[in-house]
């Protein structure tokens, strides 16, 4: 019997010296064994953590399963952290690593030279391509025009859902840079490609949390728990299936290859794939190959769900506030023609119209917590140590919340963005919806065009009302903790032109 009190009291000083959090990381608690301090699913992230900000500080540790977490909920604080050069990483989630058959590949999820490599070759070649500039302005606004011509033959008068086909016209952007094609509003690829990227989401954010937070799961859960219940086949189908498509756009264009005339970012990939110079690159065929898919699959995750919710985010709001909409009508009627659509060099007599947008961007928090870090070294962080290896979290919406930033933080208030004059202050601190720092979105501008191109182009053609006796509502589902949709909503379109 000594025995066992002996051993039973040697594993609960194990235990407790496994879960107690180091002295010298920031306030917080490693919570319960195994399990730590997993949010509840029944409040939304934001609010979870501003419940532990008002006993713990700015910035606080916590723990979700198997992850050390340090979360950072101040502005200025999440801007140092994020330009910290080694705190660049990304978590090893499941969910992060499963598209790149958990490689080192891509831009998104990946780290070290190949990230630097990777990103570095994106900027040059997008902005080769236009982001930013008004040689893609054309593109766009003859997807803007197809969009709204589909909105009128099929929504107008009547309650209607803002259904795929907002995806498939962002899309159309990104595949005309990337590979020079398109596809119809109704193309059957495209709608399979864009309904796959949103039962992803659903994925990710639903029962495929458990494996990121405890990626001991996969190794000792049998298959058809991991395959049906938490539905990890549908991630490999839908990845296998998005990787078959990709590779028959890197053969088109391999086989059409002309070195002194590239296309695409997919000819120029093509072109400086021998002149890589990253040491930890994938050197076989099939990894640069890899890396090309990754390449791809970030462009179009990244590039298209975020402006497609953004503007059904964007007509939801405009629908709740009427005279905040009848003021953008107003903006439009006295700048732009009725024969033509909205174009950026009217964007600089639209300032109140561009508020509104980045209104839209900072109330609705697309992504609450930003894409995670992690710390590639042990860092001594405003004070405080965090070990190698620790996932740093930054809580955007808290900023977007702040009434240290915002008068109105709780308020659809596009005065935000304006100053005493009137004129567009686009670059507020504590709005950072693109994130901040070294692993900022590098396709910022060409969202920001996106976002004003189409949604001028909509707010020109039509009015935006609710259902006659809905009250429509901004409610989100609370566990959407790293891409927040609005719930599925109906609204009536009625033509203005």
């Amino acid at each position: 019997m000594f025995v066992e009190i002996v051993l039973f009291l040697a594993l609960l000083a194990l235990l407790s010296k496994f879960l107690k959090k180091p002295a010298r990381m920031p306030p917080g608690s490693f919570g319960w064994p195994i399990l730590g301090e997993l949010p509840s699913r029944s409040i939304s992230i934001t609010e979870h953590f501003f419940n532990l900000r008002k006993k713990r500080g700015p910035i606080f540790t916590t723990k979700w399963g198997s992850h050390r977490i340090v979360v950072v909920t101040d502005y200025n604080l999440i801007k140092k952290a994020f330009n910290h050069p080694d705190i660049q990483g990304r978590p090893a989630f499941f969910t992060f690593d499963l598209f790149t058959h958990f490689k080192n590949a891509g831009v998104i999820g990946s780290h070290g030279s190949v990230w630097t490599e990777n990103r570095r070759f994106m900027l040059r070649h997008l902005r080769d391509l236009g982001m930013g500039k008004t040689a893609l302005e054309d593109s766009i606004q003859q997807e803007a025009e197809m969009l709204v011509d589909h909105l009128d033959k099929t929504c107008v008068g009547k309650p209607a859902v803002m259904d795929v086909f907002f995806n498939c016209a962002v899309v159309n952007i990104i595949w005309q840079m990337l590979a020079s094609k398109r596809y119809g509003l109704n193309d059957e690829v495209m709608v399979r490609y864009c309904t796959r990227i949103e039962e992803e989401m659903a994925i990710f954010q639903g029962p495929m949390f458990l494996v990121d937070v405890f990626p001991w799961l996969v190794k000792v859960l049998p298959s058809i728990i991991l395959n049906k219940v938490l539905q990890a086949e549908i991630l490999y189908r839908n990845r296998d299936e998005i990787h078959l498509m990709f590779k028959q756009v890197i053969d088109d264009h391999m086989a059409t290859l002309d070195p002194n005339n590239p296309r695409d970012v997919i000819d120029q990939l093509l072109l400086e794939r021998a002149h890589r110079d990253a040491p930890d690159y994938l050197t076989a065929e099939d990894g640069s190959e890899l890396d090309f898919k990754s390449i791809m699959g970030n462009m179009f995750s990244a590039g298209s769900e975020t402006i497609t919710t953004t503007l059904r985010w964007m007509i939801l709001y405009m629908a709740i506030n009427p005279e905040i909409q009848a003021k953008v009508h107003k903006c439009l009627d006295e700048v732009v023609p009725k024969d033509r659509l909205p174009s950026l060099n009217d964007r600089n007599q639209l300032q109140y119209v561009d508020a509104v947008l980045l209104e839209v961007l900072r109330v609705s928090s697309l992504t609450p917590i930003s894409l995670l870090h992690a710390t590639t070294a042990d860092v001594t962080f405003e004070g405080y140590d965090i070990p190698k290896g620790t996932v740093v979290l930054a809580c955007a919406e808290m900023c977007h919340r702040d009434p240290a930033h915002w008068k109105h933080p709780d308020k659809f208030y596009p005065e935000h963005f304006l100053d005493n004059e009137g004129k567009l202050d686009g670059k507020k601190e504590g709005f950072l919806p693109f994130s901040i720092g070294r692993r900022q979105c590098l396709g910022e501008s060409l969202a920001r065009m996106e976002l004003y191109l189409f949604s001028t182009a909509i707010l020109q053609r039509f009015t935006i009302e609710p259902p006659e006796g809905v009250v429509l509502s901004t409610e989100t589902d609370p566990s959407q903790m790293q891409h927040r949709a609005p719930k599925p909503y109906e609204v009536v379109l009625k033509r203005r032109m």
